[in-house]
């Protein structure tokens, strides 16, 4: 049986059941804040977005110059026939993004009324370094607790192929996990959130400041990073869609492992699992 962690102390114990402290103080407070900017987010990003809904490559993008991926419109017939363009391959999505206004170009919902474009991206940006507060202060927390090392940090064994592909069958057949494998991240999630926290994140930041003039005055090698200022609101674009992919998997084996149990873990800190053995 694995020893409890420090912030992982047995607190209650029901025949058959283990309740104990899971998740410390900064964590539930950083996850309902990071969680809360992720909304705003998504939200203000895809009102954005659909300004212009064309993705391009390089320094400049505009109407009439060629997009690798765009929302395409046909407003000559009724219902107006729509489609996703990635390249020179076409996808009809006509009745399943919305209905489209009769404008120059698409937009898949209508506007929220009172729409500002440069007040929504204020608040797109003023979300956006919340966020980033919250994802260095977590960083710290987790270096400086031990809890990046004890809780997130794959052993050699865990890494191996057999236990690999053990874990991803796990998560095909949605298997629920119990007793000591229960209280731990098993290898797929501490690979995931890795990758998210130290790479994917980081890459949404650099390539959205890259769309700031103030940060790419101050830092103009940001061009350089990613190719262009076009380049990079694409790649933001890529970024954040795997972000958004990233929660939805999350969210399914929440419902898999026990959404309610572990929303009220996340805010009493306390998680209850079942000590039988599978």
């Amino acid at each position: 049986m694995q020893t409890p962690l420090k912030s992982e102390t047995r607190t209650e114990q029901q025949p058959g059941t283990l309740s104990y402290l899971r998740f410390p103080v900064p964590t539930r407070i950083l996850h309902w804040l990071s969680a809360a900017a992720i909304f705003v987010l998504l939200w203000s990003g895809f009102w954005i977005f659909n300004i212009h809904p064309r993705l391009y490559w390089g320094e400049v993008g505009y109407f009439g110059s060629p997009a690798i991926a765009e929302i395409v419109a046909d407003t000559s017939t009724e219902p107006a026939q729509m489609a996703i363009r990635v390249g020179d391959a076409s996808f009809d999505v006509t009745g399943i993004m919305g209905r489209v206004n009769r404008q120059p170009f698409v937009r898949v919902f209508n506007f929220p009324q009172g729409f500002q474009y440069g007040a929504t991206r204020a608040l797109h940006f003023t979300a956006a370094w919340v966020l980033v507060v919250s994802w260095l202060v977590y960083l710290y927390h987790l270096v400086s607790s031990g809890r990046l090392r004890r809780t997130w940090l794959p052993s050699r064994q865990e890494l191996s192929p057999a236990n690999l592909g053990r874990d991803l069958l796990n998560h095909l057949k949605l298997h629920r996990p119990k007793g000591d494998a229960a209280r731990q991240y098993n290898t797929l999630q501490k690979l995931s959130y890795l990758l998210v926290m130290l790479l994917l994140l980081p890459l949404v930041f650099l390539s959205g400041l890259t769309m700031s003039n103030s940060v790419t005055t101050a830092w103009p090698f940001l061009f350089d990073l990613f190719g262009g200022r076009q380049s990079a609101r694409t790649m933001h674009f890529v970024f954040a869609s795997l972000t958004v992919f990233f929660i939805l998997i999350h969210v399914l084996q929440l419902f898999v492992v026990g959404i309610v149990n572990h929303l009220r873990a996340m805010i009493t800190g306390r998680l209850k699992i079942s000590m039988e053995e599978d």
